[in-house]
């Protein structure tokens, strides 16, 4: 069994915000989400998709209970998320690493115990300063943005089912390097 937790914000105001760009991959998925407690959910291949409702910051709150009650190892975990270290058009699987500031990754670090769970970095290029952080990623993608975010969640969604049947290796192999920028 695996756990695939996309990260974002519950409510139509937050939908399409760059803190989003988890919850809008595995709504790509095309699977049937279910409110379950605190979280929508929908099973599949054999694990579970996760879209917490507590707000990004405190996704520790529902992926560490259902890992625990259906014992999914952290090897066995993807956390997709935003990422601000990377530019929009990149994205990057790995295995553990720090939170880097991201509050949800901290989240779901602390109430796990470890760093351990892989992740599927969604790049969103970062604030004009950094004191702006909160509200950048609270912000829309701009029109200007709209073609290279088609392009990301489409490569994003073909890098989770990667995950999900080969595993972190062969798909970091084959995703890490891509630039989607200018449409490679």
């Amino acid at each position: 069994m695996f756990l695939v937790v996309g990260q974002g914000n519950p409510g139509e105001a937050y939908a399409r915000t760059r803190h989003n760009v988890g919850f809008m991959v595995l709504d790509r998925l095309g699977l049937p989400f279910r409110k379950k407690g605190e979280a929508l959910v929908a099973e599949a291949r054999g694990g579970l998709f996760v879209k917490p409702l507590t707000y990004y910051n405190l996704t520790g709150r529902v992926a560490a209970p259902l890992a625990r009650f259906y014992k999914i190892p952290p090897e066995r975990i993807l956390v997709v998320h935003d990422e601000m270290d990377l530019p929009l058009g990149r994205l990057r699987l790995r295995a553990g690493g720090s939170a880097a500031g991201n509050r949800g990754v901290a989240s779901i670090a602390e109430a796990l115990g470890t760093t351990g769970f892989h992740r599927l970095r969604i790049g969103i290029g970062k604030p004009p300063a950094k004191e702006l952080g909160a509200a950048y990623v609270l912000s829309p993608f701009s029109k200007e943005e709209a073609p290279i975010l088609a392009r990301v969640l489409e490569v994003a969604e073909k890098a989770v089912w990667c995950w999900v049947e080969e595993g972190l290796l062969p798909c970091a192999g084959r995703f890490n390097g891509l630039d989607l920028r200018s449409g490679g």
